[in-house]
């Protein structure tokens, strides 16, 4: 009697446990799972970037301002030649007679890649064509004479000519020395260009209309 007696509460104990275990499975296929909605990745549109305003260097191998600056570690202190527009040229004020008027810088004028530039920090100073405004006025008023300067000579001489073609709006191509500061005692974070010699491309319109 014991042992059917333990046998019907081993049956019963099984048999819960049985429907226990179903009940839970059924449950869990009862279980909605939600899908999440992709996620994706929200980054802003790569930008894109200007073209260089000027080019480094022209198909003669003369720089920009631009490029002249952009390429400082090669450039600097070195010999190199540039084109570009004069922007404006140096003119010493004019000293009242009979008054004591502090010595000018040296002449220097300043080039630029765009014809007119007027933005300081787009100006590349050229310096160390003269030594002072006299000299550019005794050659100019010889010019007006017909006398030209002896070019043969001052070579001989070791002289560098005196430009007489400097000014405004005129295209030209120069060649000198690169560095922060110039044998004419100019100097400039961005660079001063020490005048050796240059070639004029297009005459200023001044004295384009003045022939």
């Amino acid at each position: 009697m014991k042992t059917a007696s333990r046998i019907l509460i081993a049956l019963a104990l099984f048999g819960s446990s049985v429907v226990t275990t179903g009940c839970e499975a059924a449950a869990e296929a009862k279980v909605n799972v939600e899908k999440l909605p992709e996620v994706k990745p929200s980054l802003p549109a790569v930008p894109t970037l200007p073209p260089p305003p000027h080019p480094t260097q022209y198909s003669d191998q003369s720089y920009s301002v631009y490029g002249l600056r952009r390429q400082l570690r090669k450039t600097i202190d070195n010999d190199v030649t540039v084109t570009g527009y004069i922007a404006k040229v140096f003119v010493p004020p004019e000293c009242p007679p009979k008054q004591k008027c502090p010595l000018p810088p040296a002449p220097h004028m300043w080039m630029a890649d765009t014809q007119g530039e007027q933005d300081e920090s787009k100006l590349l100073i050229v310096a160390g064509y003269a030594e002072n405004q006299a000299a550019i006025d005794e050659v100019l008023e010889d010019l007006k004479k017909g006398k030209e300067q002896d070019l043969a000579e001052l070579e001989e001489m070791g002289i560098t000519p005196i430009p007489t073609d400097f000014f405004a709006g005129a295209k030209v191509k120069v060649t000198g020395r690169f560095a922060f500061i110039s044998g004419s005692g100019f100097q400039s974070s961005e660079g001063v260009l020490g005048y050796h010699k240059h070639e004029t491309l297009e005459p200023a319109p001044e004295a384009a209309a003045a022939k």
